[in-house]
């Protein structure tokens, strides 16, 4: 069973901070849930699934993060996650967006009775169907809290895990993992993968003194490979650490895909978001495509510093990786025609109208060409 509660809003980039972006539709959010029978758990789950605004509006693989608990810990989640990942005055502050969009999926709650099987659940039967069904990238996270955040810890030292982030607040059972990093081996394995474990604790939290001693234990650790962050929030107690330091934890796991480009630099801003997304491919140890939508804000900021040459070579490039790009003729056409040159403006109208006759953007503009026979 699959029942789709669709949610229209606007599209921060498309109508407040890039015109060109408007095709005449409002972005849509859609959020899913979708039954599963587990054979694993032998019950049925219900899962939520939170697609990110653009998801119909591009072509995109997106991250994927797997959160663990219940359906208000899930919307507090994609709400923060959400947020950062819209774009904000990108031309004041030289940025696309703080972190990547990403689809989150809500699996419910575990304990500590069912941990191996619910973590069986979530990679045997929940990922291959959001692999299947929606575009995720290979890019995967993890985030629990409590006896959820021990199982976060159980998968980060799983070498078979096919998580690559794993985000953890106030972890039940911490001598547990203790023992754990004292055997080489496993402390070798971890030290030496391109995973990332942000831990969260709080100061008021009855884990505090556990939770510390681990901090200290994964500090110890030498990262080649591995990279590690901790935050202790003054005053979190156990119920209040999660929420404080969703952020932190969204920093810190997408650090990497931060993209600035300088505040003057324009002639190579396209090969900047090539090397960006090459470097990225490299660090985690896969190819991650740039995403058709940074084509297109990096063309927005682009077209505010009149940078008109370097916005069609980005727009070009986006056509390279995506072919089917749903808005990167439109923006060509409109941009060739605002320069004066109608023949290349008539040309990548049409095949914008090819691709997506209801471009009411790609309609505009060849009303704007027409007027000039």
């Amino acid at each position: 069973m699959d029942t789709k509660i669709r949610i229209t809003s606007l599209s921060i980039i498309a109508l407040l901070f890039f015109p060109i972006l408007s095709n005449g539709q409002d972005a849509k959010l859609f959020v899913r849930k979708d039954t599963i029978y587990s054979k694993v758990l032998n019950e049925t789950r219900i899962i939520d699934v939170y697609l990110p605004p653009n998801y119909f509006d591009a072509n995109d693989n997106y991250p994927l993060q797997i959160v663990l608990g219940n359906t208000s810990r899930t919307q507090m989640y994609y709400a923060l996650a959400n947020y950062l990942s819209q774009s904000y005055q990108p031309e004041h502050l030289h940025e696309l967006y703080s972190i990547p969009q990403s689809i989150i999926v809500g699996v419910g709650h575990t304990n500590r009775k069912n941990i191996d099987n619910f973590r069986k659940y979530i990679t045997t039967e929940v990922i291959p169907i959001i692999s299947k069904k929606y575009r995720e990238s290979h890019y995967k996270t993890i985030v629990g809290h409590s006896v959820s955040g021990e199982l976060v810890l159980h998968s980060l030292l799983d070498s078979d895990s096919p998580f690559n982030s794993f985000f953890c607040s106030a972890p039940a059972n911490s001598d547990f993992f203790i023992k754990k990093l004292r055997n080489k081996e496993i402390a070798n394995n971890l030290t030496t993968s391109k995973r990332k474990l942000f831990f969260a604790a709080g100061e008021n939290d009855y884990f505090n003194t556990e939770n510390r001693i681990l901090i200290n234990k994964f500090k110890e650790l030498k990262q080649k490979g591995f990279s590690f962050e901790s935050t202790i929030k003054p005053y979190a107690n156990h119920h209040s650490v999660l929420p404080m330091s969703i952020i932190d934890a969204l920093f810190f796991i997408y650090q990497d895909w931060h993209f600035t480009i300088p505040e003057e630099q324009t002639v190579d801003a396209t090969n900047l978001l090539i090397d960006h997304y090459e470097k990225i491919s490299r660090k985690i140890g896969f190819e991650v495509q740039p995403p058709e939508f940074d084509f297109y804000l990096l063309a927005y900021l682009l077209n505010i510093r009149k940078a008109f040459n370097e916005k069609i070579k980005v727009l070009k490039m986006c056509k390279k990786y995506y072919p089917q790009a749903i808005n990167a003729d439109a923006y060509l056409a409109r941009t060739y025609y605002n320069l004066g040159n109608l023949q290349e403006a008539k040309t990548y109208n049409q095949k914008a109208l090819l691709i997506n006759t209801d471009n009411e953007f790609a309609k505009q503009t060849k009303e704007l060409i027409d007027k000039h026979r």
